[in-house]
């Protein structure tokens, strides 16, 4: 539960991700994730996919840096759909990318099955959303949990703490937004991030075969 103010490691900034933050963010994307599908997407699909997290109502990135050297950087959302624009926008520059990397990469090639579910989302992109009844948009996305998606600190950064302070100041921006819970999930797998997330003071909600759901309330 996030009842103070976070504290902050001194020297480490952090602030919303900007566009010259992009190639810093997508190499420490990659370096996280180095063991994910996402990670061996290459540097342009990393930088596109970061880029949805800038300037948007519903898509929120943070940055922390270190002498203005970005160290570490946390990506979540309040949409129920948050790659849907990532797909419209991107979509045949996506489809490119992605064989590219098919015959690049050894990793690519041989997870492309798991992701066939991803190219069925962005071909769901492009039909526009049905809203119940009486229901704009941002309402119903009001009710959807605000969650965070993706975490990473440069390796050299470890162990300091910047991972929790990412985690924290993200909870702080959703409390301002008007949230009352932030939501992430973990493969069974990651035992690292599941222990980080736990010390961090997530509570395991939900778990099953394919992943762990861990819930913080921010009142």
């Amino acid at each position: 539960m996030l009842n103070k103010k976070p504290q902050y490691e001194p020297g480490i900034e952090l602030a919303a991700i900007c566009l010259y933050d992009l190639p810093e963010i997508a190499r420490l994307y990659q370096e996280a994730f180095s063991d994910h599908f996402l990670g061996h997407m290459g540097q342009k699909f990393l930088q596109l996919f970061c880029a949805q997290f800038i300037n948007s109502p519903t898509n929120h990135g943070y940055v922390a840096k270190s002498n203005g050297r970005a160290v570490g950087f946390v990506l979540g959302s309040i949409d129920r759909q948050p790659f849907a624009r990532f797909y419209r926008q991107n979509f045949w520059t996506l489809i490119t990318l992605v064989i590219m990397r098919y015959f690049q990469d050894a990793y690519v090639r041989k997870h492309i099955v798991k992701r066939f579910g991803c190219i069925a989302d962005a071909l769901k992109s492009f039909v526009p959303r049905r809203h119940q009844e009486g229901e704009t948009k941002d309402e119903q996305n009001r009710f959807a949990p605000a969650r965070i998606l993706a975490i990473g600190v440069s390796s050299d950064y470890r162990g300091m703490g910047i991972g929790n302070q990412l985690t924290s100041y993200f909870c702080s921006k959703m409390k301002q937004e008007g949230y009352k819970k932030v939501g992430l999930s973990a493969l069974p797998w990651n035992e690292r991030a599941i222990h980080f997330y736990k010390k961090d003071g997530w509570v395991l909600e939900e778990s099953n075969a394919a992943s762990l759901s861990f819930i913080r309330t921010i009142v």
